[in-house]
């Protein structure tokens, strides 16, 4: 549940991990960056910096879509996305995170850099 007026800025979800969200009610606007090696090093020394209040992450990379969900959307993001999510009104949303087998390489490669920017342990 999410109240209006919520935001969550530039994330990858733990370990890797792809999620899943179901809109039951209200709506959500995610802005997504593909885990290309440029934009994962990119989102690896914004992390660093400290300036995460001052950078817009999405205005560094080449590549960021900006996707409305709407009641009844479902979505799946895959491992290693980088995302940020704003609700514009009070939204219901049901989802998880899940592991799986098709891309073990980037869970890897997610949970390095969790390591490295002293991400805490979920």
């Amino acid at each position: 549940m999410s109240v209006k007026g919520c935001y969550t800025d530039f994330h990858v979800d733990f370990g890797g991990t792809s999620v899943w969200y179901h809109i039951h009610r209200g709506g959500k606007i995610f802005w997504l960056i593909p885990p290309t090696p440029q934009n994962l090093e990119l989102y690896e020394n914004w992390l660093l910096s400290g300036k995460q209040g001052d950078i817009f992450l999405g205005d560094r990379v080449s590549e960021c879509q900006r996707i409305e969900l709407k009641q009844g959307y479902t979505f799946v993001i895959p491992s290693g996305w980088i995302h940020a999510v704003y609700t514009p009104m009070d939204t219901l949303v049901f989802g998880g995170n899940f592991l799986h087998s098709f891309n073990i390489p980037m869970q890897l490669r997610i949970y390095s850099i969790e390591d490295r920017t002293r991400v805490r342990n979920k």
